[in-house]
């Protein structure tokens, strides 16, 4: 019974431990866009149906009832980004960190890349997900 309890020990030590070799952790949403940010000073709360995630970079909220998966990976996940075209339309766009954290709101992509320092950013225009690389 003892070498049964301590093999048990050992295991969830085991499991626990394997969470920490990932530096993000990736939230999926049920319309298939994802959002990563670092583990590192993580914390996670739910409270009233809203998942708030904070780190050294920020706090993000989900809510839970929008989430379809939440898992840890090796890099910042980048499913279903593809990069923005500059076609001139003046659609209201949403800039936030490769980490997810919301930078602001711009009336118009030209705006925002007049405004935003040189980086990498994800940017969200309606339902469609983009990346720009301000130089």
């Amino acid at each position: 019974m003892k070498k049964l309890l301590t093999l048990t020990i050992a295991l969830a030590g085991l499991t626990t431990a394997g969470a920490y070799d990932y530096p993000y952790l990736t939230f999926q949403s049920a319309d298939g866009s994802t959002t990563s940010v670092s583990v590192e000073s993580l914390t996670i709360t739910i409270n009233d149906g809203q998942l708030v995630v904070r780190n050294a970079d920020g706090s993000q909220t989900f809510t839970v009832a929008q989430l379809s998966k939440m898992f840890f990976s090796e890099t910042a996940e980048a499913t279903g980004i593809s990069t923005a075209k500059t076609d001139g339309t003046s659609e209201e766009v949403e800039v936030y960190t490769v980490g997810g954290i919301a930078i602001g709101k711009f009336a118009s992509m030209a705006q925002a890349k007049q405004t935003l320092k040189p980086g990498l950013y994800v940017v969200r225009s309606g339902n469609k997900t983009t990346k720009i690389n301000i130089r």
